[in-house]
């Protein structure tokens, strides 16, 4: 038993290291309505879509004034929404569990360009209080180049993330997503390394669960065609992500991509694209994640030898006494001693005389035979 437990033992490792081909590729795909971006008629870039009231709200940068808003039908149809005062560049919202909002955005002031926060007076945010500086460090000269759009998120402990381009250094797809953290959505401290590198730009964090992080982002023209595409990531905690996955397909280049999750796995997508003249336009498309099926390939069968049977010890039977009678010894016939005959003397001293009777009589001491 003790060999054929072993062999079993020895059959299940080898199956263990089999490889078993599960299917780990998933699919993303991404399909836009060619002729709805004439229907929508909004132009401008760094587009940030919020669902309010049944209809999507689209803030976006467009000329000198700063920010921009309309909202939008399923249908497509986007009506011009009225702003108080300006609401900066590159404007993102975030919105509390205690239903607050906060409104981030990037202001060029004279030699410097910075990103701000502020906190939304309406419901619909379509003005802000007072500005705050969210951190010296997302401060850099105004003629930084491929820096900023801020893109935060409320994250599931309640803090506030910020992700946003960096140029540390000049050069063909340098750039660098960054991020910073804050407890209270207004003062941001820089996170350690860098969230993507090699010219990934324009994130936006479309889910944000425990162990569940999902982002669309842009890159800067890297690809062999010198056209900004549209890229998936994947992470558990926001900080590590998995290599950035291309969308492709007739329509799906462009930047600056937002958008929020209509059903499981199905987001609707905003995002910019580049028209002769230098100008831009904001689009609208449809992401589908597809889950790759799990395939448990069948394990190839070893050959186990068969394992010979042990050999039983038989015992030797114990052969049955048999009673041996032993002889009866003849008994040794001793001859009687002969008896000694007994003779009798007469012993005297003076005029003493004693009778001695015996086999080899004795007179006694002073005593002499007769």
């Amino acid at each position: 038993m003790k060999r054929i437990s072993s062999l079993l033992a020895t059959m299940t490792l080898l199956l263990t290291l089999l490889p078993l081909q599960n299917a780990s590729a998933t699919e993303w795909t991404m399909t836009e309505d060619p002729g709805l971006q004439m229907k929508m008629g909004m132009s401008g870039v760094s587009p940030h879509v919020e669902r309010l009231n049944g209809v999507d709200r689209v803030w976006r940068s467009d000329g000198p004034t700063g920010t921009v808003a309309s909202d939008c039908t399923d249908e497509g149809v986007c009506t011009n929404v009225p702003l108080t005062g300006r609401l900066g560049n590159d404007f993102t919202v975030v919105t509390f569990t205690n239903g607050t909002k906060r409104a981030y955005f990037k202001e060029v002031e004279g030699a410097n360009q910075q990103v701000y926060s502020a906190p939304c007076l309406d419901a619909g945010c379509t003005s802000v209080g007072t500005k705050t500086a969210t951190t010296p460090d997302m401060k850099v000269p105004s003629t930084t180049k491929a820096w900023g759009v801020p893109d935060a998120v409320l994250l599931p402990d309640g803090r506030v993330r910020i992700y946003i381009v960096e140029s540390p250094v000049l050069g063909k797809c340098t750039e660098k997503i960054a991020s910073y953290i804050s407890s209270d959505g207004i003062s941001f401290t820089k996170e350690p390394g860098w969230r993507f590198e090699n010219g990934y730009v324009d994130t936006e964090i479309l889910r944000a669960k425990a162990n569940d992080y999902v982002v669309i982002m842009a890159d800067i023209a890297c690809t062999p065609s010198n056209r900004q595409m549209l890229f998936m990531s994947t992470s558990k905690d926001g900080l590590l992500w998995t290599t950035p996955q291309i969308l492709t397909g007739p329509g799906v280049e462009g930047l600056d991509p937002t958008g929020y999750e209509t059903s499981p796995n199905v987001w609707r997508i905003y995002y910019s694209q580049g028209r002769p003249g230098n100008t831009f336009v904001v689009t609208r498309g449809v992401l589908r994640f597809t889950p790759a099926p799990v395939v448990t390939a069948t394990p190839t069968p070893v050959a186990i030898p068969t394992p010979m049977p042990t050999p039983v010890a038989t015992p030797t039977p114990t052969p049955t006494p048999i009673a041996t009678i032993a002889p009866t010894p003849t008994p040794t016939v001793i001859a009687p001693a002969p008896v000694a005959k007994k003779i009798t003397i007469t012993c005297v001293k003076g005029k003493t005389s004693k009778k001695v009777s015996g086999v080899n009589p004795k007179c006694p001491k002073g005593y002499k035979k007769k």
